[in-house]
């Protein structure tokens, strides 16, 4: 394999590292957005829910307020529970269609505002309304099945909300333990990529400059005159290396050779021309 090539497994061989790491940071990274994501969605959830509690509570207000005489403000109170409420329904059924328990308490929720809720609302503003002398009594009666009916919904609204609270903290836990591992990954990436770039360049260098250390030394001695450098050339630097330095060892052997062809024959020259 040339020197070239060597190179280029080597480079290839980081940019690898390089890359695994990017991938392995980068599905941790989309992980983490899912998460936080999802973190923001149940967040929204119990915004929501809870705001329908409000609703609720402010709709046991304006019925209290209309019952005590004073009909415009317990209406406009009232009403605008109502539209408050319609808003956080709406958002809450798409939100929880994927999670159908939840889905099914709220559900019930909703049953009950439309049902007993509204009945005793309606029935407690009929009576409040009447100029029937004994009207406290079943007036009292339907506040108190208000009161009733508002702590079922209070107790499904806050499975709901509790819901999401764990789902939040869950969610939170997750994306520190992909941030933790994230930090682990780069510092463990990061090391290799050093060790290993230390260990190319170590090998690498030694396998180049080494040989060509020692020719250097034999060019120099063989420009001194030493032909005999052939023989060290063979026991030393005949590394078989498969790439380029192998070459130029075979260059120097047979540069050598020729020096001490042409050194035998003026020698031989010599003789013949001494009389």
């Amino acid at each position: 394999m040339k020197i070239r090539q060597k190179l280029l497994l080597s480079y290839l061989l980081l940019v690898g590292l390089f890359v695994a790491a990017g991938v392995a940071v980068a599905l941790n990274t989309m992980k983490m957005a899912d998460l936080q994501a999802n973190v923001k969605k149940q967040v929204e959830i119990n915004d929501n829910a809870y705001a329908y509690q409000q609703g609720l509570d402010q709709k046991q207000f304006g019925t209290l307020v209309y019952c005590t005489r004073d009909n415009q403000t317990g209406t406009q109170i009232i009403v605008s529970s109502s539209e408050k409420m319609y808003q956080a329904e709406t958002y809450l059924h798409d939100a929880l269609q994927s999670t159908p328990d939840l889905l099914a308490k709220f559900n019930q929720v909703t049953s009950l505002d439309r049902g007993q809720i509204n009945d005793a609302i309606t029935q407690a503003t009929n009576i409040a309304d009447s100029n029937d002398p004994d009207k406290f009594v079943p007036l009292w009666d339907q506040l108190d099945a208000l009161n009733v009916a508002l702590t079922q919904a209070d107790v499904q609204l806050a499975d709901v909300r509790n819901a999401t609270l764990s789902e939040v903290q869950n969610a939170t836990v997750q994306s520190q333990d992909y941030a933790n591992l994230s930090n682990i990954i780069d510092i463990a990436f990061i090391a290799a990529i050093g060790g290993v770039s230390v260990a190319l360049a170590f090998v690498m260098g030694k396998r180049i400059t080494d040989p060509l250390k020692k020719l250097a030394d034999i060019a120099h001695k063989v420009s001194l005159g030493d032909l005999n450098q052939r023989h060290y050339l063979s026991q030393n630097v005949n590394v078989k290396t498969g790439d380029e330095i192998d070459d130029l060892v075979d260059a120097f052997k047979r540069m050598i050779n020729a020096f001490r062809m042409v050194e035998a024959l003026t020698n031989e020259s010599e003789a013949t021309d001494k009389p």
